[in-house]
């Protein structure tokens, strides 16, 4: 259904599903409220200058937080800003193909192989369509420090001239609340805005009576004035089992402007990820979250090592004086304090500064906790050259078996949340054709992720000692008994290269073939032909006009018998 086309709802229902959006809405908030303040203190330690109201219920500041207080390091500025580097790098790769469809457990074995190179095909122009657009950058500009606190949104449609729009979803902005099954389900995005914008946001639907009135009535009375728009998506349970389907909302406050319903897989344009998640709360726990005991002892630690170098370069003195001085309240480096005239044998030393060895060692103790609670400590590859696909791989499976679960939900929930958006606009644009069975049944595609199928990897890695082996050992057994054509095809599809690995035509072949066995038998010019298709593959090769004796080869001795006809 088209979201410009206003579905028939009378008073009743528009009034019991304003209803239903809001107490959704209400119950994700309260998830956040639970978390409130660990992220204002994130956003302390990792972005300062941001606003660090994360509650959607107020208007954010318009200037930057003024609280007085200083940091005394900047290592969770740098630790947030690489953790979407490997992130990205290890799911998400701009260069690579990071996720890919394949045929439910439904579709008929002998027809996989055919949706699987149909399903490749639409794969590449899904990601010349996300490498076009501004999914990329949109990720370093909303991931730093989301993503280390351990919850990202983006939202994902088509503009009017066709261009597929993201726009990362800030966690102030941000309402996500888990359903039956223990997922995200409910999901909004408040935003606050002036009453003069809401016509674009809200573009060619009409807005129901009530909230058109207020609407009006914003203009009317301060259209420089705020109001809070809101639009949220919430799986519908009262449709047919199987079916993927969202209800859709826009709000203006708590006025129902516009609502639908929208069926699919890729049909919902927010897309929320967690890194961390766990099973009580909507919200994930983060890196950030779980390194701010560090983050408070390291900044803490770094304050008073800065106080300490400077006790060292700038020692305080004393000087006689008629009064003896009151230090109750401690010294300070650089300043003179009086003494009492004969009274200066008192104090032996006013100063002696500390060592700083313990200090310098636990900081770096506490560096690497916080690199490894941010994935930042495993091996990167050495020199510049690019990895080749099959190093990538490796590459890949190595980061994500360190990351581990939390890991493997942010590629479930987002990475193949944004690639099965992208296919789902490629196809409502008629970009990428729908694959169908050979019955011209609809199949569902599943996406994937390749380092998953690392255990393929291995097969291939077993199979490459085993042929080294056996060939070496047995190395006519080993080519009676080989289907070369069978084993390269399986090859090719565990490593992933059906799809550039072309295979010659049968005539083809045949002609190749009968070539080798020209070379192979020393055939003359003049010699008769062995003759096309299958024929020249059982003729014996000639010499001279006469049938080439073919040696028998004995598998008990391992011997070839001479003269005999093979």
């Amino acid at each position: 259904m088209n979201e410009a086309t206003k579905p028939a709802l009378d008073g009743a229902s528009i009034l019991a599903l304003t209803e239903e959006a809001c107490d959704r809405l209400q119950a994700a908030r309260h998830q956040k409220v639970v978390h409130e303040v660990l992220m204002r203190e994130c956003y302390w330690f990792a972005a300062p200058e941001r606003s660090r109201s994360v509650l959607s219920t107020f208007k954010p500041p318009t200037a930057p937080p003024h609280d007085g207080e200083l940091l005394s390091q900047s290592f969770a500025f740098e630790m947030c800003g690489d953790l979407p580097t490997v992130i990205l790098d290890t799911f998400m790769p701009e260069s690579q193909k990071w996720a890919g469809r394949e045929p439910g457990p439904m579709v008929p074995v002998a027809q996989r192989a055919d949706i699987k190179a149909k399903a490749a095909e639409g794969d590449v122009q899904i990601f010349k369509a996300i490498s076009a657009s501004n999914f990329y950058p949109e990720c370093g500009k909303t991931f730093n420090p989301d993503l280390a606190i351990g919850t990202v949104a983006m939202w994902i449609d088509r503009k009017k001239s066709g261009v597929y729009h993201c726009q990362g979803v800030p966690i102030r902005e941000l309402e996500i609340n888990l359903g039956a099954d223990g997922q995200v389900d409910d999901r909004f995005v408040v935003r606050w805005t002036k009453w003069k914008h809401l016509k674009k946001l809200i573009g060619n639907k009409q807005p129901y009576p009530r909230a058109q009135k207020k609407i009006d009535d914003g203009l009317r009375k301060n259209k420089n004035g705020d109001c809070c728009f809101v639009r949220g998506y919430w799986r519908d349970a009262s449709e047919e089992a199987g079916q993927v389907v969202w209800r859709y909302v826009e709000m203006i406050d708590d006025e129902l402007i516009f609502t639908n319903t929208v069926k699919g897989e890729g049909s919902c344009k927010l897309i929320v990820g967690r890194l961390g998640a766990g099973p009580e709360w909507a919200w994930a726990t983060g890196p950030m979250m779980k390194a701010l005991p560090d983050f408070r002892t390291y900044d803490e630690l770094s304050r008073k090592k800065i106080v300490s170098v400077d006790m060292h370069l700038m020692p305080p003195s004393s000087y006689p004086d008629d009064s003896i001085s009151h230090l109750e309240n401690g010294i300070e480096a650089g300043m003179v304090y009086p003494m009492r005239p004969g009274s200066e044998a008192a104090i032996k030393n006013i100063y002696t500064p500390p060592p700083m060895d313990p200090a310098i060692f636990f900081l770096g103790d506490l560096e690497a906790r916080i690199k490894r609670g941010f994935y930042l400590d495993w091996p990167m590859q050495s020199g510049k050259t690019p990895p080749t696909a099959t190093q990538w791989l490796d590459e890949m499976t190595m980061a994500q078996r360190r990351i581990g679960t939390p890991g493997r939900l942010f590629w479930a929930e987002f990475a193949a949340g944004i690639f099965t958006r992208f296919a789902r606009l490629l196809t409502d644009d008629g970009l990428i054709e729908k694959v169908k069975t050979s019955q011209g049944q609809e199949v569902s595609l599943m996406p994937y992720n390749p380092a998953q199928r690392a255990a393929d990897q291995q097969d291939v890695a077993q199979f490459t000692r085993f042929a080294q082996i056996g060939g070496a050992a047995f190395p006519e057994e080993w080519k009676v008994l080989t289907d070369g054509k069978g084993t390269l095809t399986a090859l090719a599809d565990l490593m992933g290269v059906t799809r550039t690995w072309k295979l010659r035509p049968q005539d083809q072949i045949q002609g190749a073939l009968q070539n080798i066995a020209k070379l192979m038998g020393g055939a003359q010019p003049g010699a008769p032909d062995a003759g096309a298709g299958e024929a020249a593959t059982q003729a014996p090769l000639q010499m001279g006009g006469q049938p080439m004796p073919q040696p028998k080869f004995d598998f008990q001795s391992r011997t070839y018998g001479g003269g005999a006809q093979g």
